[in-house]
């Protein structure tokens, strides 16, 4: 069975659809990456698998199923408990999701007692054992720092840390790599790639990168303007697409030292 399936999802705002007939079958521990220009709908499928559309977006038609569990059909309460167990989401910006009037550990200490009925000195210690998993250095420190403090690419890595507590089975990762510099966003991607092969995580990664995209992922959707433009495995995406719009988006991949990416 498909870990996550959508089938013709819709997804519109004041009746205008800005998602077309967007269709996905993806496995456990598969990587897909959902590839596409700023604006394609890239964001708004992930967040529609989560139920967090802003501003009155809605799903006006289609099916999504989280194995087999219809999701459109779900309660505020079976989101709350499905949210940061079974499924997690990684933003563009961690840091810019964290208080910055209050320490990391606090931060963490609270994400975790939202989940489950520990004392504050179990979840601290359960949090930053949880750093130390993702091999993050000086786990006191960052613990006992505010977000400002730390570098993006520190902050996308506890953002990561943080969505991987409870182990999911799904991650949505919306453009983690993106505000990172070249050698970060390679630590972001290896770090992804360990999360699938040592538990077995689904991850759905949306990027405008197509370089990051073809290095981590197993399959590959490219959109456009709401719809699903091109679509294939890797190899077929890098070597053997005719669309236009895909050789478009290939040839934009940067080079490193006239080495591509890809």
């Amino acid at each position: 069975m498909d870990m996550l399936k959508l089938t013709d999802v819709t997804i519109s705002y004041k009746n205008v659809p800005t998602v077309k007939n967007f269709n996905l079958d993806m496995k456990s521990g598969q990587i897909v990456s959902l590839v596409g220009e700023s604006g394609s709908g890239k964001t708004t499928v992930i967040r529609a698998i989560l139920g967090l559309l802003p501003g009155g977006g809605k799903v006006t038609g289609g099916q999504i199923l989280f194995e087999g569990a219809d999701l459109l059909s779900y309660t505020q309460n079976q989101w709350r408990k499905l949210r940061g167990s079974d499924i997690s989401m990684i933003f563009q910006d961690s840091g810019a999701m964290m208080n910055p009037t209050k320490k990391i550990g606090h931060i963490f200490t609270e994400y975790i007692l939202t989940h489950e009925k520990i004392s504050k000195k179990e979840a601290w210690d359960k949090g930053t054992r949880m750093l130390e998993r993702m091999r993050l250095p000086s786990v006191d420190h960052i613990m006992d720092s505010y977000s400002f403090q730390l570098s993006g690419g520190m902050r996308q890595r506890v953002g990561i840390a943080m969505g991987m507590t409870y182990q999911p089975k799904l991650l949505l990762a919306d453009e983690p790599t993106s505000a990172l510099d070249v050698t970060t966003q390679a630590q972001i991607v290896r770090q992804m790639v360990q999360l699938r092969d040592n538990y077995h995580t689904g991850i759905l990664m949306v990027t405008h990168n197509l370089g990051v995209a073809a290095y981590m992922s197993d399959y590959l959707i490219v959109m456009k303007n709401g719809k699903i433009e091109d679509q294939g495995t890797r190899e077929y995406i890098l070597n053997s697409s005719v669309n236009e719009y895909t050789k478009k988006l290939l040839k934009a991949v940067p080079s490193l030292g006239g080495e591509r990416y890809v």
